[in-house]
This record gives C-alpha cells, sequence and structure tokens, in this order.
C-alpha cells in the first residue's frame, strides 16, 4: 500500500515540498516564534533573561502606553490614505494610457519607473526634495510665489503627514494603473462606441460601463494596495526616522524602535502580533464591504 502510494503520489508530494519548506520556515515558524516571545519579558540589554508574563505585553500596550493609540491612528491613516490618493491619481492616469497617444509605450514605461525603484532609494531621493533649506521643494513653491519662507516638511507636524502620502502616492500608483490599464484593454471598444451613438456622456460612458466593468480588478488591486501600503515600512523610516517624535510612527516601524532599537524583543514581538491583527481586520473589513459584489 505505501509502495502504491509513493509510485502514485511521491512525485507530485516532491514537487510540492520545496514550497511547503519555504512556508514552514519562513512563514509559519517566524509567526509561532513571533506570539512566543510576546508572552516574555525579554530584553537583551537588560540583563536578566526570559521571563514568562503571558498577557502582560498586550495589556501594557492596550492600557498603559501612552504612544500605542496614537501609532494605531497613524497606521490607519498612512494605509487607508495612501490606498485611496493611489487610485485617486491611477484611474486618470489608466484612462489617459489607454488613449492613442504618441510615443504611448514611452509613457507606460515611465511610469512605472517610481514602482520599480527601491523603496529605500525613494525614500532618500524624497528626502532631499523635502529638505528645509536646500530642498526642491521650497525651491520651486517660492519661485511660484506660493510659499514666503521655508516650510521644514519632515519636521512639521502639519506638513509631514501630507509629505509621507504624496511620497507613497508617488510610489504607489504605477501599480494600480497597470491593473487598470489592464482591465480597459479587455473592455470591449464596441459597447463604448454604442453608447457614445446613443448620446451617452463621456462621464456617463465611464461611470455606466467603465467602472462597474473594472470594479472586479479594483477590488483585487485595493486588497493588494492596502498589504503593500502596510509595508512601506522602509519608505517613513528613511524620510523620517517615525519623527518628529512618534508623530510618523506606525505599527511596523514601532516594532523595529522596540525591538531593534531599544532591544526589547517581548514588547516588539507583541506589537508585531498586534500589527498582524490589526491588517487582517482591516483586509476583512474591505472584503466584507466590497468581496461579495465581486465574487
Amino acid at each position: 500500500m505505501t509502495r502504491k502510494f509513493i509510485k502514485l503520489h511521491g512525485f507530485g508530494y516532491l514537487l510540492l515540498a520545496p514550497a511547503v519548506i519555504y512556508l514552514v520556515a519562513f512563514q509559519f515558524y517566524p509567526l509561532f516564534e513571533t506570539i512566543r516571545l510576546s508572552m516574555y519579558d525579554y530584553s537583551l540589554i537588560a540583563n536578566k533573561g526570559m521571563s514568562f508574563v503571558g498577557l502582560d505585553n498586550y495589556k501594557f500596550l492596550l492600557t498603559e502606553d501612552d504612544k500605542f493609540w496614537k501609532i494605531m491612528w497613524n497606521s490607519l491613516v498612512w494605509v487607508l490614505g495612501s490606498t485611496l490618493f493611489q487610485f485617486a491619481v491611477a484611474i486618470p492616469a489608466a484612462l489617459i494610457l489607454s488613449a492613442k497617444l504618441r510615443s504611448r509605450g514611452l509613457w507606460r514605461g515611465l511610469m512605472m519607473v517610481p514602482w520599480v525603484a527601491p523603496v529605500v532609494i525613494i525614500g532618500i531621493v524624497w528626502k532631499w526634495i523635502y529638505d528645509g533649506h536646500n530642498g526642491l521643494a521650497n525651491y520651486y513653491l517660492s519661485a511660484l510665489h506660493i510659499i514666503q519662507e521655508n516650510i521644514v516638511w519632515l519636521g512639521d507636524d502639519f506638513w509631514v503627514w501630507p509629505a509621507l502620502l504624496l511620497t507613497s502616492v508617488w510610489k504607489g500608483f504605477p501599480y494600480i494603473a497597470l491593473m487598470l490599464l489592464s482591465g480597459l484593454t479587455g473592455i470591449s471598444k464596441e459597447m463604448i462606441e454604442a453608447a457614445h451613438v446613443d448620446g451617452a456622456t463621456a462621464w456617463q460612458r465611464f461611470t455606466r460601463i467603465t467602472l462597474p466593468l473594472l470594479k472586479p480588478i479594483m477590488y483585487v488591486t485595493g486588497l493588494v494596495a492596502i498589504v503593500s501600503s502596510w509595508t512601506k515600512f522602509e519608505m517613513i523610516w528613511a524620510l523620517t526616522n517615525g519623527g518628529p517624535g512618534f508623530e510618523t510612527s506606525i505599527l511596523p516601524t514601532y516594532v523595529y524602535t522596540n525591538a531593534f532599537v531599544y532591544y526589547d524583543l517581548g514588547k516588539g514581538s507583541a506589537i508585531a502580533a498586534l500589527s498582524m491583527v490589526f491588517v487582517l481586520i482591516i483586509v476583512g473589513i474591505y472584503a466584507k464591504l466590497f468581496g461579495k459584489e465581486n465574487d
């Protein structure tokens, strides 16, 4: 029986083995270890070893840490703001690039440059742009007489979030535009032309034909955009290090600060576990709101 089973299915299981080993070694084990460490008081600089504290780390974060809920709110602003503004830019970009343009292939290629560029490099470049003394943002805004004095973009509590979201949108919108562009190419031109002949305006053709047909692609792309925005830890770290203070910290940067700056692995692991729960809740709400009609 065993030999027969191996003969029939052994090769298939052998092909699956690398993927299973990868998932166990690099997904499930780190997840298990994170949850385990979150139940310990474990600081690398306290020189007192590990001591089991159960849910005390979670209790401290949720009830006593005066920064946690502020950072939780920042995370929500970062994820939802990045995703919504990326769609706001990507939809018109996809519509323009689907039209008959001269050198359309070149423009499509140039649009993808921000998306394929490394996040850390983008963070460094935009940090130079936002420099409060010699940055290009202040230079051009002053030249256009929009501002009278330089703005410290990444050091001002009011301007730092618009600056971060602008950078995130510039980085992320090309992927969404590319996905929408692929959806637009699958929409029947005859249907659009028939609606035009029947007297439908450009706005009516967009809202009643194009947009409904793009909804399944927008749903999946929105899901990917939420997760990718959540993982753009490098961008915030390269631009602000979560500052000024903890003004721009999100849960992933708070994990890094506690685990690899303060070397508190117990608290860092607890924040990571709560971070995972937080993003799962967002994805669950998103799927509940938009998933049923896009099955």
